[in-house]
């Protein structure tokens, strides 16, 4: 609350005490003459705040624009040598991770917005934030392994283990209005341990077309390694003979369209 508002207050608050104590016309006169010094500058102090609100070029970009970014999952591969490596210690160096995040955005607004710029980072344990830069294009190549909770004719409930594409978070075209979206997030990272990795925050940053940013945050901990395997479509459509995949494709915990019974 601004000066003049606290003056205006303390003028009405002291009107009303003096008039009650005094009594009378005079009483009563000097109440309504502080009731209106009181309202007076507290409705002027309003009015001069509204005036310098709509004045002010940061606020009217934040009320105009308003993009709700979520994080909702993060996925890591560690690799070397672009083959997958099983971690043996949280501090391991000298490896590569495939880093997918699954991200949503949401145009709260009633006009159309542009996405100029996105930024990925990871916040490490101590404190440090490392860019990471997003790689493009090749989010056909991987697949996330999910695992469903389905009945079968007799009722028997089995757990069903299949392989979901990856739609890839695209930026190009503008959201419109009350629209939303959702995709993936790719990077390749290198010079970080499996414990940074793990127990890190990630932050996407978006820039609309209003030039006003956006964060998203997820923290840790996050789960190494992912669910997500590479995928090589096969190149031609002739029958071959059925062949194993290699836990390197499949993953080291699941195999596509395989069935667990549970109870």
């Amino acid at each position: 609350m601004s000066k003049p508002e606290w003056i205006g207050l303390a003028v009405l608050g002291c009107g009303a005490v003096v008039g009650f104590l005094l009594g009378g016309a005079f009483g009563l006169a000097l109440a309504g003459v502080c009731l209106v010094v009181g309202l007076v500058l507290f409705v002027a102090s309003e009015a001069l705040g509204t005036k310098r609100k709509s004045l002010d070029p940061a606020a009217v970009s934040e009320s105009d624009t308003h993009l709700l970014v979520q994080l909702k999952e993060v996925h890591v591969r560690p690799q070397k040598g672009g083959k997958f490596q099983e971690i043996t210690d949280p501090n391991q160096t000298g490896l590569e991770f495939e880093i997918f995040v699954h991200c949503w955005l949401a145009n709260d607004t009633d006009d159309h917005l542009s996405i100029t710029a996105t930024k990925l980072t990871l916040t490490k344990p101590g404190g440090t934030s490392v860019q990471l830069n997003r790689i493009s294009g090749e989010m056909q190549n991987w697949k996330l392994g999910r695992l469903r909770d389905e009945l079968d004719s007799w009722g028997l409930r089995y757990l069903q283990a299949a392989q979901e594409t990856m739609p890839e978070l695209h930026t190009e075209e503008p959201l419109q209005a009350g629209a939303s979206r959702e995709g993936w997030f790719h990077v390749r990272a290198e010079g970080l341990t499996p414990e940074e990795v793990k127990n890190g925050r990630f932050a996407l940053e978006v820039i609309d077309s209003h030039m006003a940013s956006h964060l998203g945050e997820l923290k840790g901990p996050h789960t190494i390694p992912g669910r997500v395997w590479p995928f090589r479509p096969a190149l031609s459509s002739a029958p071959t003979a059925p062949a194993v995949a290699s836990a390197d494709t499949i993953g080291p915990s699941l195999e596509a369209g395989s069935a667990v019974p549970t109870q």
